[in-house]
């Protein structure tokens, strides 16, 4: 088959699993794959070629990122466990000053948010938000505005949560450049996030009333890690990658510590290292063993991984049957770049159904064969572009509304203002900061 008709396709796979997702709720690691061999079949491809394709998809795309999608997860849940995260938070208040509290909430929510869930890190420090509002007499929904969009910038955009990880993984990108460039991305929209709060906070229709939370009382006294060390422990990896990339790119490839640093710089061993320095450093603040803490981080994982390697599959079948390449055709005639294509289909498949995950998934996994005809655009560019439709519209189909309303008071309206309007404004934001770079790179 071809032509238009694969078009029409492709539309009606995507008006599946939209279907099959927000109005019959089945989860989308059935929902992709199922969807892709319909796909692949009604595009006439052969039965054989369609189950090989969808193992080899799923298989590829789970080899190159699941191991670091497990860490990434486990390391997040040890940190909050630890109390890590909130002297993060207190360590950065020291540093810009108690009268500069809503700018080090939205420096929390940017580091924080890179290895920690956007929601866990929310429920966690919440009761301290709380309590800063009230003895600083400070805007409630200044700091929480502040803290949830910056939070959510670098939780859309960085590695190693799983939206960006699934990018990575599905666009074959070079780690260490989508990392760095990734970082540089969020600082703007996570500004704006700031720049957000000052201005919510200002506004009477956004009042929270801080004293009607029976917070208990947060024990100053309960041993936990110092700021400095929270910070080195959720920076290490990081910092391993960095420093792995720069010195491939500078030392001459057959120097002896080439290879040792290209070790050490592997994302998965790099993130391995930091959650067994994790371990160790912060083994006598945990009131859990560090066999349920990584046992509870393996659970959450396991689905959002499978999810991840369903989107791999579907987008093998997607290559496979040729349906890319007609994309592409189109794309060429109405003159869209990719790094265009991939934030406003993110964008749109994020309002659709929720999850900045399940809407990254899809996307990079429809666009990564169209790369391969596309050889002048930036591949990383595109990914960030992707990230940051990932973030806009949170709307109540994300269970992240729900989470964020509850914890910080915000009635639906309120958080429609604040989340929904706030995070369509920084994902654009980090979108027209992905087009500035992609015309300099």
């Amino acid at each position: 088959m071809q032509g238009p008709a694969l078009l029409i396709i492709f539309v009606l796979s995507i008006g599946v699993i939209l279907l099959a997702i927000i109005k019959w709720k089945i989860n989308p690691f059935i929902v992709l794959p199922t969807v892709g061999i319909l796909t692949g079949l009604a595009a006439g491809l052969p039965i054989a070629k369609v189950t090989k394709l969808l193992s080899d998809g799923f298989g590829s795309t789970l080899g190159s990122i699941g191991i670091m999608v497990a860490l990434g997860i486990m390391l997040g849940k040890i940190l909050a466990h630890a109390g890590a995260t909130e002297q993060i938070a207190r360590l950065f208040i020291r540093k810009v000053g108690s009268g500069n509290m809503v700018m080090a909430l939205a420096i929390t929510g940017y580091v924080v948010c890179i290895p920690v869930f956007l929601t866990a890190a929310f429920i966690v420090f919440m009761p301290l938000v709380r309590d800063l509002a009230r003895k600083g007499n400070i805007s409630l929904v200044a700091l929480t505005t502040s803290l949830t969009l910056a939070g959510s910038a670098t939780h859309c955009i960085v590695i190693p949560t799983p939206a960006p990880i699934a990018v990575m993984g599905n666009l074959h990108l070079d780690v260490s450049r989508f990392l760095f460039w990734g970082l540089i991305v969020a600082i703007p929209p996570s500004m704006v996030g700031f720049l957000l709060a000052k201005v919510f906070a200002k506004q009477s229709f956004m009042t929270i009333d801080a004293s009607k939370f029976n917070d208990e009382v947060i024990d100053e006294s309960k041993p936990m890690p110092s700021g400095g060390l929270s910070l080195f422990v959720l920076l290490l990896p990081i910092v391993l990658i960095l420093i792995g990339s720069l010195m491939a790119e500078f030392l001459p490839k057959d120097h002896p510590m080439n290879s040792i640093f290209s070790f050490i710089g592997d994302k998965n061993i790099a993130m391995l290292v930091g959650l067994g320095v994790a371990a160790l450093v912060l083994r006598k603040y945990f009131s859990s063993s560090f066999e349920s803490l990584i046992s509870s981080g393996g659970a959450d994982a396991g689905l959002l991984i499978l999810i991840v390697g369903a989107g791999g599959a579907f987008g093998a079948i997607i290559n496979g049957s040729g349906i890319a390449d007609q994309i592409v055709k189109l794309l060429s005639a109405w003159h869209l770049s990719l790094v265009w294509t991939g934030f406003l289909l993110t964008a749109i498949l994020r309002a659709a159904q929720g999850s900045s995950t399940v809407a990254c998934v899809t996307v990079s996994s429809l666009m990564a064969p169209m790369l391969v005809s596309a050889p002048t655009e930036n591949p990383v560019m595109i990914g960030l572009a992707i990230c940051c439709g990932s973030i806009c519209l949170s709307m109540p189909n994300d269970s992240g509304f729900w989470v964020i309303s509850r914890y910080s008071g915000l009635t639906v309206p309120q958080n429609l203002r604040m989340l929904t309007l706030g995070s369509a404004i920084i994902g654009v934001m980090g979108f027209i900061m992905v087009l500035i770079l992609n015309s300099i790179l």
